[in-house]
This record gives structure tokens, C-alpha cells and sequence, in this order.
């Protein structure tokens, strides 16, 4: 311990972290390359163990320094070719220098073994060029699917639900009727009751509260967000949760909830001449996470998998997760679905371009909203977005600064109950 200092702004490729991991045997500390993908299949292998990641706060760093919690350390054998490596501690964003020699002479049980596979490039980037073909050749090299014309066909999703196909037909209807819209939402009591519960949530503070699904849509929400909420509850009830869950983030319907209604606040609070629809924006944080239940229902037994390589890698945006275990983010396959549904481009593009640092297409406000409602939730463990700085250029782009940030994450807080008891209501 002696010979480890405190290191400001160590260079990136020295960076190692921590985390604890678990089976029926007892628990491991595992040192691993900051910058890379911990994979749980070669640590399996490895070891000789079934080691799961426990649940941890991105805001509180298990500590890389060996040996400190007295219990066997599993070290990456890629930090053992650097000399010096920068070991995180347990303050946020803390490191301390030590020779790699350091990282075996723990007085602990040490085992150096590879851990770590590299990262590939960004997952998600700015275009969707090959976006068939690379659903297609995960498909068809990891299940016994076949490849067909429509690919909720390819991928045996089941059929659009009814009460979407009218709601999708009614909204791309230039003479649409809002009563058409309260007669589909009423013949769904399931989804007219959470209708009706978002409308009078305090998140609205409507007074006095709306007293039919008419009231709702008309005076309190509006047709953009109403239609735009009954098609999220029906696309999202075309699909089961899957039984696989990644331990120590919230559930589906939790980050859904949460990511739509910051997503549409944050837009109410974009300047009048260029905010984009709200509706689509709350659709859009809806749907942002829809790729889960696809993965769920298309890849089962690789979902798990997915799950426990997500545990080990919170760090990172699970795109690289993604990528590594099934060759394709679920950003991509969900956004190809819910184009073939024919929802509004603003969404799909939203979706699958919600993790591309480099877009730059038309629907850069819908983007952007969701980047930054996803990042500011992520911050507070809401969302399995990464915790990372807010972009002041995503910002400053939106017409947003500072002080909107924190008016609409105070308004989420202060929605908490609301938004659980709907979340609860969805699952």
C-alpha cells in the first residue's frame, strides 16, 4: 500500500476498476481494464466459478486497490504488460498509481487471468445503411428462425395489436376526429385507466381533475400526447417482460415511465419556434427501451446472458453488451421494427440513434431530447444509461441550459410517486 500515490487524470489506458463478484462459494474481487468489456464467460471459464456481478452505484466505485476487501482477487492479465497502472478507489472519479507488480502481491488468494475483451466501434453510429443486414445475420446465426419478407415475421413478433393499427391509422389521417381517438381509448379500460391516471397526476396539477376519458384528451393532455401514450401502452403489451432481469436497475416499466415523462418535459421546455411534437417526444421515451422486450422475446436464452455481461460492465452503455453477445444493439432491431409498424420517423430515429454520438439527420431535436433525458435519469440510477456529464452542445442545440435541467429533473422528483404508481400499473 505503501508504494501507491494518488494519480489526477491518469491516462485512459491505465485505468482499472473494481467490482465484487458472487457465486454459492463467496464473493471475488475482480480488477479489470476500465476501458474494456469484462466478459463473465471467460472469467467463468477462468475460474472455474459461475461469478455474477453484485448489484453496485455507478456513484459509489468499488475500490481496484487489492486485497482491501479480504477476499480473493481475480486480476486481468491485460493490466499485468502495462508498468504502472491507475487503480480507482473508492472516491468518485479517484485513482492511485501503482507498479503492476502491485496487483499480485496482495497477502489474498490472486488469480491473473484474461477477464477482458476490447471494445469494437461505436455500436450505434450515425448511420443505419446496414441495419437489415446485421439484424438478419444475428438472427440467422443465433436462432432457428427463419428469414422472411416482414420482419415482425423474421423475428415471430406477434401481430400489431388492434387498438395500434387504429391508432397509427388514425394519426397519419389528416381529417382525424379526437373523438375517434376517446372511443379507442375507452373500449381499452386497462389503457383508459392509465390514461386517466396520467392526466390527473400531479404531474399536470389539473384543477379540477379530469372526470372522463374525453376530458382527458381534450382539455388536459391533447391529442398528441393522448394517441401518443394509447399506441406506447399497446406496442408495449404486444410483448411480455422477459423472465431475465438485470440486477441492480430498475424494472422495464420504471425507466419507461420515467424516460417519457422527462423526455416530454424537457420539450415543453425547448423555445416555441423550435419545439419538436410533444406527443412523439413522450412516445419516443415510451419506446426508447422497446428493443428490451424484443431481445427478451426473440433471443431468450442470450437475454440472460446479456443480463449478467450488463451487470459486469454498468459502465458502459450496454450497445457494447449488445454487440459482443448477439452482434446487433437492440437500439437497432427495435427501431427496424417499429419502422415496419409504420410509427413516425421522429420516434424510430429517436430510438435507434439514442446512443450515436455522431448523428446529424433532420430529427436531431427528437434525438437529443432523448440522449439528454436518458443521461439525466441515468445520473440517478433511473435509466441504465451511464452516469456522464450532461452535453452542454446537446444543450445549447435544444435552446435548453442549466436551469431547465434542473427544473425538469425537480419536476420528476416531484412526480416520483405518480410516475411509480403508473409504472407499477403498466407491468
Amino acid at each position: 500500500m505503501q508504494e501507491m500515490a494518488p494519480y489526477l487524470n491518469p491516462p485512459a489506458a491505465a485505468r482499472a476498476r473494481g467490482l465484487i463478484m458472487s457465486d454459492a462459494a463467496g464473493e471475488v474481487q475482480v480488477i479489470a481494464h476500465e476501458g474494456s468489456l469484462v466478459d463473465v464467460e471467460s472469467l467463468a471459464a477462468g475460474t472455474n466459478r459461475p461469478l455474477r456481478a453484485l448489484p453496485y452505484e455507478l456513484g459509489e466505485p468499488t475500490s481496484a486497490i487489492p486485497g482491501i476487501y479480504d477476499i480473493p482477487v481475480v486480476v486481468d492479465e491485460a493490466l499485468i504488460r502495462n508498468q504502472e497502472v491507475a487503480l480507482a478507489t473508492t472516491e468518485p472519479g479517484g485513482y492511485v498509481k501503482a507498479p503492476s507488480a502491485a496487483l499480485t502481491s496482495s497477502h489474498n488468494e490472486t488469480h491473473v487471468i484474461p477477464v477482458t475483451k476490447p471494445l469494437c466501434e461505436e455500436p450505434t453510429n450515425g448511420s443505419k445503411a446496414n441495419d437489415t443486414a446485421r439484424i438478419n445475420a444475428s438472427v440467422s446465426s443465433l436462432t432457428e428462425l427463419r428469414i422472411k419478407q416482414r420482419l415482425d415475421e423474421t423475428l415471430h413478433i406477434p401481430p400489431l395489436p388492434e387498438a395500434a393499427r387504429k391508432i397509427i391509422a388514425l394519426r397519419s389521417d389528416p381529417d382525424f376526429e379526437i373523438a375517434d381517438l376517446v372511443t379507442i381509448i375507452e373500449n381499452d379500460p386497462s389503457m383508459a385507466a392509465r390514461i386517466m391516471g396520467w392526466a390527473n397526476s400531479a404531474f399536470f396539477v389539473v384543477d379540477p381533475p379530469a372526470r372522463s376519458i374525453a376530458d382527458a384528451v381534450m382539455r388536459v393532455l391533447g391529442f398528441d400526447t393522448a394517441s401518443s401514450m394509447a399506441l406506447g401502452i399497446a406496442l408495449g403489451g404486444s410483448l411480455r417482460l422477459p423472465d431475465a432481469h438485470v440486477r441492480g436497475l430498475p424494472p422495464f416499466w420504471l425507466d419507461a415511465v420515467f424516460t417519457a415523462a422527462t423526455m416530454e418535459a424537457f420539450a415543453r421546455h425547448v423555445p416555441d419556434k423550435q419545439r419538436p411534437n410533444v406527443g412523439l417526444c413522450y412516445l419516443a421515451g415510451l419506446l426508447a427501451n422497446f428493443g428490451t422486450l424484443v431481445l427478451g422475446h426473440v433471443f431468450p436464452p442470450h437475454y440472460q446472458t446479456i443480463c449478467e455481461f450488463q451487470e459486469a460492465n454498468r459502465h458502459l452503455p450496454h450497445t457494447h453488451v449488445d454487440q459482443h453477445v448477439i452482434n446487433v444493439p437492440r437500439e437497432i432491431m427495435a427501431a427496424a421494427l417499429l419502422e415496419s409498424w409504420e410509427l413516425p420517423v421522429e420516434v424510430t430515429d429517436a430510438v435507434r440513434y439514442q446512443f450515436a454520438s455522431d448523428y446529424d439527420g433532420p430529427n436531431g431535436s427528437y434525438v437529443h431530447l432523448l440522449q439528454l433525458a436518458r443521461q439525466s435519469l441515468g445520473a440517478q440510477g433511473l435509466t441504465d444509461f451511464p452516469t456522464v456529464p450532461v452535453n452542454d452542445q446537446i444543450l445549447g442545440q435544444l435552446g435548453l441550459d442549466g436551469e431547465d435541467v434542473a427544473s425538469v429533473m425537480q419536476q420528476i422528483n416531484d412526480s416520483t410517486e405518480e410516475l411509480d404508481s403508473m409504472a407499477q400499473s403498466y407491468a
